[in-house]
């Protein structure tokens, strides 16, 4: 691999760092506003008799956690974070696909620049201009133990190429792939974890009980107001 294949290459990580490092700043920014690790065990709540384990993990999941697993360039961080494991497989596939696009194109872009081959030895001759053609010398025949060679010029190799779409397509699937796993996997955390919540948020019975209280001594009239579960 050269050095034009190695400047595409490290172009298409940086991107991935790029999104990876927005997320980690993104994850710092709301262990802040919550003002606690997010690595902390959550508090120890009594748990309903029918909710599953499952559940349990779905409502306790933390968005802080998962963002901060994007600052690890992996694709489908969040996914596999949200438990949903065929869609994180989906993100990887589609980076891998990103990545072979970016290096067939990368090959083809040196191919294309490349001379028509040639069985002969070859000669490159730079004109007044600066350009330089090359020749093959052919050889006609031979005088006193020296050939004597017609110079026929030598094309650069024309081929269909398309190595710049290559490229260009496989750096779009790899920063779209990176930014629909960021976007897709926020919001399944928070739709996972609302079902649950909605789910057995409704089961809560509770009641209002309003007591009044006469204070006849001070003077005073209130009443206490009571929440039961």
């Amino acid at each position: 691999m050269n050095f034009f294949s190695m400047r595409i290459l490290l172009l298409t990580i940086s991107i991935g760092f790029s999104v990876q490092i927005n997320a980690q700043e993104l994850s710092d920014f709301s262990s802040d506003i919550l003002g606690s690790e997010p690595l902390n065990e959550v508090p120890l709540w009594p748990v309903p008799v029918q909710m599953t384990l499952e559940e349990y993990e779905d409502a306790n999941r933390r968005l802080s956690v998962g963002l901060m697993l994007m600052a690890i360039p992996v694709p489908g961080a969040l996914q596999f974070y949200a438990n949903e494991p065929r869609s994180g497989w989906k993100h990887v596939g589609a980076v891998a696909l990103g990545i072979t696009s970016i290096l067939i194109g990368a090959t083809n872009i040196e191919q294309e620049d490349e001379w028509d081959k040639s069985d002969y030895e070859v000669v490159d001759i730079q004109g007044e201009s600066g350009k330089i053609k090359r020749y093959e010398k052919i050889p006609t025949n031979l005088e006193a133990d020296n050939y004597n060679y017609r110079l026929r010029e030598l094309e650069r190799a024309d081929r269909a190429g398309g190595g710049g779409f290559f490229v260009l397509f496989g750096i779009g699937v790899v920063a779209g792939s990176y930014l629909n796993s960021w976007i897709d996997g926020i919001k399944t955390i928070e739709r996972k974890r609302n079902a649950v919540r909605y789910r057995y948020g409704k089961k809560l019975e509770f009641s209002f009980q309003i007591q009044p209280t006469i204070d006849i001594k001070n003077e005073k009239l209130g009443g206490q107001l009571g929440l039961r579960f």
